[in-house]
Order: C-alpha cells, then sequence, then structure tokens
C-alpha cells in the first residue's frame, strides 16, 4: 500500500504542478481579466485597396471579436458579411489572409486587380461593424455565417499600411483559468501529502521511561486471580499471581511439595504451607494498569465471596484449570485477512475520497470549459440578408429628402444623379430641362417638399442588386401617398431611387411588411405573369377603353383620366388640315420589378413607353411652337411627322388564381422625355 500511496502522490504532484502552471499562464499573461486573448501587433501591407481576412477565419460564433489597428494614414476597420465584401472589392487588388497560426503568424494571398479608389468605405451602411469617426478599433459578437474583417484607407485610395492585432473576448475566460489554478494548487498539495505521509506508531512511556509491550488485538491480558481464604489460615495471602503466569512465584519463596492425588478426599485438616512471596512485577505504564483493572477482563472469581466456604483443594484445581484455559487463549493469535485489516480498510476510503474530489474537480472544469468553447458556425445555406435595416431605410429617406430639395431648388441633373436611378432620374431630368426652357428665370421652381412616415419592406437578397420597398405620406400632397423602390446596384454604389409613383389615397394599397422576392412557386400562383401583365397592359393602353385586354384590369384614376385626355388630344389632331392621322402607341421597356406580398399577391413596377405620332400632310410643314415639347425641338420644321415621347412609371397588383380578380392598377404616373419629328 505504501507503494501504490506513493505513486498516486507522484502523478497527482504533476498533474497539479502542470495545472498550477498552465492556470497561472493562461489567467496572468494569456487572458487577463478583460476575459480576452489577444494576438502581438502585426504588420500588414498591400498595394491594393484592402487587407481582409478570408471567411473561413471567423468560423465560430459567440465571443467578442476586437480588431485594433493603426498607421501612417486615416484607416478604416470594418466587419461584413461576405456577400457584401467581396461584391465590393469584387475586381479590385487586395491581401487576402487565409490562414492563422497561434500565437499571432498569418498567412496572406495577393490578389491582382484594378487600383482605382473606391467608395469611401464610411459612405456604406452594410458594415456589421465598423470603426467610429477618428477610430481605429471595432468590437463586435460573432455571429455565425461566412463574415470578413476590411482594413483600409478610410477614403478607400490604394496602398495600405497598418499595424494589426487582433482579439477574442470569451465570457468567464478569467474565472475559468484561476478555476484551473486553483485546481492545480489543491491536487498538487494532495500529491505531496499522499507522498510524504507516514504512518503514526503509538509509543507511550510512564515516568521510568517503560516502554509497553504491545499486546495481540484478540488476546487476553493476564489478570490477577483472587484465591479465596483458607480456613486454617487467615495468614494467607488473597491471592497470588504473576503478570506473565499464575504458575510463576519469587525464588526466594518456600516451595510447597505437591499434594498425593488421595489427599483431596481427606477430610482431614491439612497443614498451611509456607506462604509464597509474589514475583516482583514488572513496571507497566498508566495505559497497561489502567487495562488490567478494567472490569471486563477479571474473572469471575473477582466476584466471588471470600467469606464463602469453599474446598480449598477444590478452588485450587478450579483455578488451575482456569489459569491455564487463559495462558492458552493468550498465546493464541488470530489471522485476519489483509482486505479486512483496519489499516487497509483506512487506506482503501482514502484513496476512494481522493477518487472522488478528482472527479467531481474534472468534471467541474470539463463543465465549465466546454460551456466556453465557442459553437462552430452551420449556416450552410447561401448568405442572404435583409437589403437594408429599418434604421439604415430611414436614413436613405431623410437623405434624399434633403438632396431632393437642393436639386429641385437649382435644377441640378448631376446632383440628382447620386439619389436617383432610371427611370425616375430620367423623369427627373428630362422635367429640369422643360423647367429651364419654361421657367427662365427660376421662379416656378417646385417647393420643398419630404416623404413622411416612411413604411418599409426589405426583403432577403443573397446578391447584387438589392432592393427595398417604401410606402410614405408626402408633406405637400396630403391627398396621395407615394410608394417607391431603392435600389443599389452593388455593395460599393449609394442606395438610389429607381420607382416612384403617387397614387391617391383613396386606392388601397397592399402591405409593405413582410415582402419578399419571388421564386417559381410565388409566381406559379399568379394569375398572370408580371412580363405579359405588362404587355397586355400596353396593348391596352394603345387601343383604349375599348381594348379586348381592359377587362384584365381595374383602372386606377389616374389612368381613366390619361385615356380619356388622349381620345380628346387624338381628335383635336386629326381635325387640324396639316395632320394626316395620329397614332398612339405603348410599348413595355427593361424587366418588370415583382414583390411578393404577405398576403401572396405581386406587388409590380414596370415602365411604359409611349409614342404620340402626329403625320403630316404631304407638302405641310409642321413643328412645335408651344408647350413642353418645344424644350426639346423649338422652332424645327418637319414634313414627315411630329412625335412627343413618354415614359410611364406604373405601379400595379397582380392577384392569386384563387381571388379571380383583375390586376389592380394602382397609379400611373407619365413624363414627357422628348419631341421632334421626321
Amino acid at each position: 500500500m505504501r507503494f501504490a500511496r506513493i505513486t498516486l502522490g507522484l502523478l497527482l504532484t504533476l498533474a497539479g504542478l502542470a495545472a498550477t502552471v498552465a492556470g497561472a499562464v493562461a489567467a496572468f499573461w494569456l487572458v487577463g481579466p478583460d476575459n480576452t486573448i489577444s494576438t502581438p501587433s502585426r504588420e500588414f501591407a498591400s498595394s491594393g485597396l484592402a487587407v481582409v481576412t478570408a471567411p473561413t477565419l471567423l468560423d465560430r460564433h459567440g465571443p467578442t471579436l476586437h480588431v485594433n489597428a493603426s498607421g501612417d494614414k486615416p484607416l478604416f476597420v470594418g466587419i461584413g458579411q461576405d456577400l457584401d465584401v467581396r461584391d465590393y472589392l469584387a475586381g479590385s487588388a487586395h491581401t487576402r489572409l487565409t490562414r492563422f497560426e497561434p500565437p499571432g503568424t498569418f498567412g496572406t494571398q495577393d490578389l491582382r486587380g484594378r487600383s482605382g479608389k473606391l467608395t469611401p468605405p464610411g459612405q456604406l451602411d452594410w458594415w456589421v461593424a465598423q470603426s467610429a469617426s477618428g477610430s481605429q478599433s471595432v468590437s463586435w459578437p460573432m455571429q455565425d455565417g461566412r463574415y470578413e474583417v476590411v482594413v483600409m484607407n478610410a477614403d478607400g485610395t490604394p496602398a495600405v499600411g497598418a499595424q494589426v492585432s487582433f482579439g477574442v473576448q470569451v465570457h468567464r475566460l478569467f474565472g475559468i483559468c484561476l478555476l484551473v489554478l486553483g485546481a492545480g494548487v489543491l491536487v498538487l498539495a494532495l500529491g505531496l501529502a499522499l507522498m510524504f505521509r507516514r504512518r503514526k506508531v503509538a509509543v507511550a512511556a510512564d515516568t521510568q521511561s517503560t516502554t509497553e509491550i504491545p499486546l495481540p488485538v484478540t488476546s487476553r491480558i493476564p489478570v490477577l486471580v483472587p484465591v479465596v481464604a483458607s480456613t486454617s489460615d487467615d495468614n494467607a495471602p488473597a491471592y497470588r499471581v504473576s503478570p506473565f503466569a499464575p504458575e510463576r512465584v519469587s525464588p526466594f519463596a518456600q516451595q510447597t511439595q505437591p499434594k498425593p492425588a488421595a489427599a483431596k478426599l481427606k477430610p482431614a485438616v491439612v497443614k498451611p504451607a509456607p506462604t509464597p512471596v509474589p514475583a516482583a512485577p514488572m513496571f507497566m505504564s498508566a495505559a497497561a494498569v489502567a487495562r488490567a483493572k478494567s472490569p471486563a477482563l477479571i474473572g469471575a472469581g473477582a466476584s466471588q465471596r471470600h467469606d464463602e466456604p469453599v474446598d480449598r483443594a477444590e478452588t485450587l484445581e478450579t483455578t488451575e484449570t482456569t489459569e491455564t484455559v487463559e495462558r492458552a487463549e493468550a498465546v493464541e493469535t488470530e489471522t485476519v485477512p489483509l482486505a479486512a485489516s483496519p489499516e487497509f480498510e483506512k487506506s482503501d476510503e482514502a484513496v476512494r475520497r481522493t477518487a472522488a474530489l478528482l472527479a467531481s474537480g474534472a468534471l467541474l472544469l470539463t463543465t465549465t470549459s466546454c460551456g466556453l468553447m465557442p459553437p462552430k458556425n452551420s449556416l450552410a445555406a447561401p448568405d442572404s440578408r435583409p437589403a437594408v435595416t429599418l434604421a439604415d431605410a430611414q436614413a436613405v429617406v431623410q437623405r434624399y429628402n434633403q438632396l431632393n430639395n437642393q436639386a429641385n431648388q437649382t435644377r441640378d441633373a448631376k446632383l440628382s444623379a447620386t439619389i436617383e436611378g432610371n427611370p425616375t432620374l430620367a423623369q427627373t431630368q428630362a422635367g429640369f430641362v422643360i423647367g429651364r426652357k419654361l421657367d427662365a428665370a427660376g421662379k416656378d421652381v417646385s417647393k420643398p417638399f419630404s416623404y413622411t412616415d416612411p413604411e418599409i419592406g426589405a426583403p432577403q437578397f443573397a446578391s447584387y442588386p438589392m432592393r427595398f420597398v417604401v410606402s410614405s405620406g408626402v408633406s405637400n400632397a396630403p391627398g396621395n401617398r407615394q410608394l417607391g423602390v431603392w435600389q443599389r446596384e452593388n455593395a460599393g454604389s449609394p442606395w438610389l431611387l429607381t420607382h416612384s409613383v403617387y397614387p391617391p389615397k383613396g386606392v388601397e394599397l397592399p402591405s409593405v411588411d413582410g415582402m419578399r422576392t419571388p421564386d417559381k412557386s410565388d409566381l406559379s400562383k399568379l394569375q398572370s405573369q408580371p412580363a405579359t401583365v405588362a404587355k397586355d397592359l400596353a396593348t391596352y393602353l394603345t387601343g383604349g377603353p375599348n381594348a379586348p385586354q381592359s377587362k384584365l384590369f381595374t383602372p386606377s384614376p389616374a389612368l381613366s383620366s390619361m385615356l380619356k385626355l388622349r381620345a380628346t388630344t387624338k381628335a383635336n389632331d386629326t381635325a387640324e388640315p396639316y395632320i394626316a392621322s395620329v397614332t398612339d402607341a405603348f410599348l413595355p421597356s427593361g424587366e418588370p420589378l415583382t414583390f411578393i406580398t404577405s398576403s401572396g399577391d405581386a406587388l409590380v413596377f414596370l415602365t411604359l413607353t409611349e409614342q404620340y405620332l402626329q403625320r403630316v400632310e404631304p407638302g405641310s410643314n409642321a413643328y412645335w411652337t408651344s408647350g413642353e415639347a418645344t424644350a426639346f425641338s423649338s422652332m424645327v420644321k418637319y414634313t414627315q411627322s411630329l412625335h412627343q415621347d413618354y415614359l410611364h412609371q406604373v405601379a400595379l397588383v397582380i392577384p392569386t388564381k384563387s381571388t379571380d380578380e383583375a390586376v389592380r392598377v394602382l397609379s400611373i404616373d407619365p413624363q414627357l422625355i422628348g419631341a421632334g419629328g421626321d
């Protein structure tokens, strides 16, 4: 057992020493009270536009990632989804960090491409985390998915140079390191205690330093056996005994002759023998004397009254027999198995307690450590996200309100191009051309207005371009609402208002909440496909109210008014002597934008072109003398035809097959964009 105890103690000592050192190093060197494991600062340089991590490096989520950068130029530090970062840097030269080897070694890969200036990253809203103005650090709770860290110049120029360090903050990590340190100290102490523990040996000494001879556990201690007093000799001692054997007497005592056997039967009075002198007892310790005087060890004769008449010969014989049995019992020693000995049981209990303590500590450390291990990313589907957050969408609308009013006041088409895209931009620019022609003094500029209380519908997208829908009020037109689509062509471009119509408040608009992009199953449930609806609508407008396709639509008030106006204009122009005939043709332009509402219906934005053509009588000359058309063609004589070109934006709802309803036209908004002739 001593060898097993020392072996176990040595193993525990080594394990405790290792845990103590590891816990101390982890707690006070690697981690620290902020629960953060940090890499040394490392210099990253790129002749391209950015230094970016591969998405495989951030393969776990849960902890907080800290990135700190410093350099000679103002730097931008941002974290974005792979689909945004990949599109933003597509075709541009940059450096990618492909692997990480602790404590601070990175593998890099240089990607070739364009080195032209990019849109300053701080102007983009798709970063999930970015450094604040004047700061070059970012903290981000890591999320499940494909994300990348980007370090680049704040102005989007090439040649990036930065000292970068990364840190991962894990909750309760410092406490766990201290727990490992404490467990290591405890195991170390336990191991040392087992190695240097010695069994205690009972040593007792009396005042004369006499050592008591240890007795067998089951042996009996010799006792003083009383002897009944003989009636013939009142001076005889009441007992005679040695501490070791009843037969032993002092060598100086007078020896008595043994009696013949027949003497036991004679009642005659026997002459008393000389009194033997008891042997001098050995010195005994206080503990031995106490045990010798214990009532439990004194024979039955001790309770016998001395004054009872007992035959002395019978008493002596009985005493001798009792003493013989006691000597035999004193010599015999009981043999006990090793597994049942008290020493073995105590050692086994100590081992069990040690094992239980170690198992409990290991279970505690395992439980707490497993709770700290960040889970691996599990999103297997392609990256996708809402086109915009609610806050970012509201910021986009607010920015549009500000810049649009500035552009309208000065009829600045370039400024409008920073916030609008076609077809809305084409209508705006045409309106500026007409305004400068008809209002050269600038007295009839539009009054400032804004889109109020915007409601945002942001579908999920896995690639660019991305779009979101806004339904809002109009500050200078309380009887109308604005329904528009904002689009971002790529990750580096701004949000632009591409489609915008103004249905009256009396028209029921679909809810933009929960709006999504359509898939094949969504389109199969519609009464008609969006492209087919666009063609049918163009045919309907070309043929007028009596066209067969008119039965497929429920027109808006603006559409009905436009058809009446076109019919009246055609009749008046045909009555002119220099006009031979008039035609009005509509055609769909571009691909319809389709969104599926929460009810399953489709909200569709489409564009139509219209050419209003007047054929001139042979031998006649015609030209535009007034109106908006003169902004595009003024005082130019044409001999064959005159034409006006319009661009229409339309919003409509295509119901599902289950409703059996007609397509509802929400609004149609025309704008003259050109005029001329042959």
